[in-house]
Parts: structure tokens; sequence; C-alpha cells
């Protein structure tokens, strides 16, 4: 990848003041630590400003959503009140040597005030290369601290020790780590090539990692979530070690001369589409537990390379071929579309040549309907908190707007519903938009959506977060949509809980779907009255995580909602809402679920209401329960 316009939003390592060499001559270990303390302390200063004001002013100021005095005055800090600018760590062709673990230093990382030990708000890393294929972090050979036993990392996105058996970030929101080679040298049998977390939204893709005999290609942290997407793993004891995690998404991941097995599964949600591993167990000899969601997606290939057109778990009791026993089901694998272009000067309308500033003061909203008019195919964004204001028409001749992970305020008009959306899509092509990385913090809420989907054009989001704004709804039946990494965390519900406003006033369905065609990987809408509705919608979701009191899935008007693992964290068992809603004309199938209560005694009862009026109860006391629901 590679961006045409200077914007503070690239670091790239190569440059001053971190100089890393990148002709593989050189150690670039200090100079890559340095960014990653550089990226992650604005968290720390922005953290304690924030705790700072709610000490000062006690029960009677909010900063945010999540920030506040707890009924027990004890200062409760999640985030800064502001996020900080994202970054993107960017690395040109070429070859980083490195001789220990590139990840920060920084020991006071902390984002939970009254926890002990605390835990790392580690969130918005961003490490993309130029192309995998020709930018490479390599292991020096014989690099001391990688010997046999010792489970070392080479790149680590949270570097505290136990990260694999106890949650250590609740936060690490969108993460990401893209179009790169890990190399982990010769003679470095204990080497690890990612440890990698993120919450609810996260991604690795575009990525190959070459062993030589080292311990394990990739490592997801305890409560890590997203799609992890065209991996190749070569020369592993073990391909991948999965401990509990949300629901994650692996799509074309493929395995070669792995010793031991593909995957170590610890208590894993996972979905597998599309791998290929030659000679070696797919998993590992454990039993599965018993609030575990695993389960394999045809088309997958034996290790002699042939296909098997089968959808199975690993409970071998569970199979089910081709997807005809499972009552209804009509499974379809649906590649999402290819929306990459090449970013030149040419091409791309970047919203601050039309006098976009990103400082969370000016009102942004003409400069950026300039950029969009402008007639060029790429629209992008730079660093910071645009203030926006009013409705955005995305026209025809836009097909890719990259957000670059900004962030966006909301003005009074918007937030009052007097516009209902940011972002209106509203011309058809035969030719899809995608609209990628973003991340909306708690200062862009209130009663809109960030889009209105007002054609028949296929669009596709991509690295969607939005904390405390509902995402999607259309008003024009008939199109596709392909939802890919998409999170939205705060919930229109804690708005009214929150900020005073009226239940119907914050009741916005995070995403919201009217007689479309819905393939998502990794969607996690939480704590809304209705997480997602399908209203006679044809809707494929690999990979839900709920959270808050709310239903999961409303289907209703002929809708089909098929969901293959979901994970529900439930706040509030005593909700009068079924997890899963089902009117008489339409279908849910639930593959692969387990639902927990948050600090709750009481007995989770949810149900789920089939087309035939009967109830699915899931009954359990506190503990994870898993199950299938065929409605």
């Amino acid at each position: 990848m590679k961006y045409p316009f200077a914007t503070d939003t690239v670091i790239d390592v190569t440059k001053a003041p971190y100089f890393a060499d990148n002709s593989g001559m050189s150690d670039c270990t200090d100079a890559l630590r340095r960014v990653f303390d550089d990226v992650l302390k604005r968290e720390i200063e922005g953290v304690e400003e924030t705790r700072k004001k709610l000490v000062k002013y006690g029960g009677n100021v909010v900063l945010g959503f999540e920030n506040r005095v707890k009924y027990d005055n004890l200062v409760y800090v999640i985030y800064p009140e502001y996020a900080p600018p994202r970054r993107i760590i960017y690395f040109p062709k070429g070859t980083y040597l490195v001789s220990d673990t590139v990840t920060y230093t920084l020991d006071n990382l902390k984002n939970l005030y009254r926890s002990d030990p605390y835990m790392e708000l580690t969130r918005g890393i961003h490490l993309m290369g130029e192309n995998r294929e020709n930018t490479v972090i390599k292991l020096a050979d014989n690099s001391k601290g990688f010997g046999e036993g010792c489970e070392k990392c080479v790149v680590s996105y949270i570097a505290v020790e136990d990260a694999m058996e106890s949650e250590r970030s609740n936060v690490s929101q969108l993460n990401t780590f893209s179009d790169l080679t890990v190399d982990c040298g010769n003679g470095n049998p204990g080497a690890v090539g990612l440890r990698f977390v993120a919450n609810n939204s996260g991604r690795v893709e575009n990525v190959t990692f070459k062993g030589n005999g080292s311990y394990c290609a990739l490592q997801l942290a305890l409560g890590t979530e997203g799609v992890f997407r065209n991996i190749r793993i070569d020369g592993f004891d073990r391909g991948m070690t999965l401990p509990f995690t949300s629901p994650c998404v692996f799509d074309e991941i493929y395995f070669s001369d792995v010793k031991k097995c593909c995957v170590d599964h610890r208590n894993a949600s996972a979905v597998f589409w599309n791998c290929k591993w030659q000679n070696v167990p797919f998993y590992n000899s454990l039993p599965e537990p018993e609030n575990s969601s695993f389960h394999f997606i045809k088309p997958q290939l034996n290790n002699d390379g042939t296909k098997i057109d089968r959808l199975y778990s690993i409970d071998e009791t569970k199979i089910y071929k081709d997807g005809t026993d499972l009552v209804g089901l009509s499974l379809e694998y649906e590649k999402f579309p290819n929306c990459d272009l090449e970013m030149t000067v040419e091409n791309t309308a970047f919203v601050d040549d039309f006098g976009a500033i990103g400082d969370g003061v000016t009102d942004c909203t003409s400069a950026i309907r300039a950029a969009f008019e402008s007639g060029k195919p790429i629209v992008m964004f730079g660093s910071g908190h645009y203030l926006v204001n009013g409705k955005i028409r995305v026209p025809s001749t836009v097909k890719l707007v990259d957000f670059m992970f900004c962030d966006m305020f909301s003005g009074d008009r918007l937030m009052s519903g007097e516009d209902d959306a940011l972002f209106v899509i509203d011309e058809d092509s035969d030719e899809p938009i995608c609209m990628r990385q973003v991340y909306t913090f708690e200062q862009f809420y209130g009663h809109f959506r960030f889009i209105c989907h007002a054609s028949k054009r296929t669009l596709v989001l991509k690295d969607i977060h939005n904390q405390a704004s509902a995402t999607y709804f259309n008003t024009v039946r008939g199109g596709k949509v392909y939802l890919d990494n998409c999170a939205n965390t705060v919930g229109t519900y804690s708005m009214s809980m929150l900020t005073g406003m009226p239940p119907e006033y914050c009741g916005i369905v995070p995403y919201e779907f009217h007689g479309q065609n819905v393939w998502a990987y990794n969607l996690n809408p939480e704590r809304a009255d209705v997480e997602v509705l399908n209203d006679g919608s044809k809707l494929t979701v690999f990979g839900l995580k709920v959270e808050g009191p709310g239903m999961a899935v409303k289907t209703v008007n002929d809708g089909v909602s098929d969901i293959f693992v979901s994970v529900a964290a439930i706040g509030s068992p005593k909700a009068d809402h079924a997890l899963f809603y089902t009117d008489m004309k339409s279908k849910t199938n639930v593959f692969g679920g387990h639902a927990f209560s948050i600090g709750a005694e009481a007995e989770l009862e949810y149900r789920c209401i089939s087309q035939k009026g009967r109830e699915f109860i899931v009954r359990n006391k506190v503990n994870p329960y898993s199950f299938d629901l065929l409605c």
C-alpha cells in the first residue's frame, strides 16, 4: 500500500526521527519500539487528564459514556475523554532486522483504574507494509531469549506475560496488522511470529509467517475478536494458538510444514473458511470445551487437497453435508468484492486539500462535500477529529472512501436527527463502493446513522468502528451489503441511560436491513434495544457478538438469518427481550453460540421464538452455555 499525500496519519519508520534500516543490515528493534511508544503514550496522557477531571468534579460531570465516578466513589476510567488521533505505522518495502520483541515499553498504560493488576489500553495499533512479499520483519538467527520453551514474540500487541491466560485488555479496539512477512529466522525454536489482541474489532490480513522450526506463527490474546484473512503459515510446530476468544473469522488460511497442529484450540469461538493444510492434524487433541463454538465451513480441503463439501464442528456428532440438513439453511460462500484501488495524486481527493481541518472545532462539512463532488474515484481523510454537521452525498463517481482511521465529531444538526444519516449513497452504479477504516469515538453520537443506503449499489463496509453511533440502514430494497469487521460498542441503549435522553430518541438500531442481501464477517453491535433488524433480508453472519440486555437479531417479514458462531455477553438476564426473535413468516438458524452473564447471579433465560411459535429457552446460571438454535 502507498499513500499519495503527506499526512501525519502515516508514520514512515524509515524516516526521522526513527530511521529504521530496511536494508536488513542493522538492528531495528529499538527504533520500532520507539514508534510503538510514541503511538500509545498519548493514551496515557489522555487517561490521566480525564482521571483528574473526574476527581475534581466527582459525580457532577460525565466525560463520555464510559468515564465516570462509580457509586463506590472509585474513579472508573476506561478511555481518555477524546480519542487520540490514530496513526499508521508504515513499513516501506525492505527487510527490518530485529533481535528482540517489537512492542511498546511503557509500563503505565492503564485503562481501568480500579483493577489490580491494571489493564492495558492498547487500541488503534496499525502496522502496515508496502506489500507482504517484499516487506519483512526478520528475527536475527540464534537471537538471545528465543530458545526452546521460551514462547517469545517477534511482534506483540500486548506486552504482558499472562495475556494468553488472563484478559489484560478490554478496549484494544480496531487493531490491524497487514501486508507484511514475519520471518522468525533460524535457530529460534521458541519464537512466536505475532501475538495479537483486538477487542470488538480487529484484523490480520495479507500476512506470511515463516518459522524455520519455531514454536508458533500467530497467538491471539485472551478475548480477541476479529477477521483473519489470506494468511500463509510455513515451518512452525503450531500454526495458531487460540485461547478463549470472542468470535474470530478465519478466511483463506494456508498451512504448510506445520509439525504438530495447525490450530492449538483452547476454548475458542471461531469460524474457518477456505483453509488448506498438508499432512498435519488441523486442530490439537484437546476435547472441545462445552462453552466453545468451533466450526469449519465449506469449501475446505483435505490433507490431499481434495475438497470437503460439508459443514461440521469439532464435535463429530454434528456433521451436516452441504448444509441441506440444517432446517432450511441455504449456505452460500460469498467472496467479498475487491474494491482495492491504487491511490495516486490524480485519482484521489484528499479532504484536507479542500479545506477540512481535523481539529474537532472547524466545521468540515462543506469541505468534505467538495471532495466527494470532485469527480475523483477515491476520497481520503487525514488524521484527527473532523467536525461534521449535515448530510454528505456519495455520488456514483466515488469508488473508495478511506477514512484512515480518523475520528468524527457530530454537530447539533446531526445530533438532533434533522438529517437521518451522515453519508447518503443515493446513486446507482454497476461498480461497488467501499468505505473503510474509521474509528469514531464518543463525540460522534445522536439521532442519526453513519450511512443511509438509498440505492441498489453494492456496498462494502470494512473496518468500521462506531463507538457511540448507529452504523447502517437502507431505504431502497434489493441491494447487496458486505460488512467486514464492523462494530458499535456503546450503543444507543447506553446513550439513553447515561445522557438522560428519552429511550425513543436513542433507540436506533445499529444495523437495519430492509430487503437486502447481506454478508457479514465479525459483526459486533452492542447495548442497543435491537442490535440487528432483518426486515425481509437474506442475512448471513460469520462471527456475531452482542452485549447488553437488548435483542441480538430480530428477523421479520420473510427474512432469513443464518448465524455461525455467536457470543452473547448478557448484562441483564431479566430483560424482557428474546436473544433472537423470529416472526411466523421468517427463519433463524444459529450454529455454535454461547451466552453468559456479566456479574449477574440470576438465571439466564433467553428465548428464540421460531416461525412456528415455539420457544427455545437458553438456561444457565452465570457459567457459559453453548447452544445451537434451529428455528
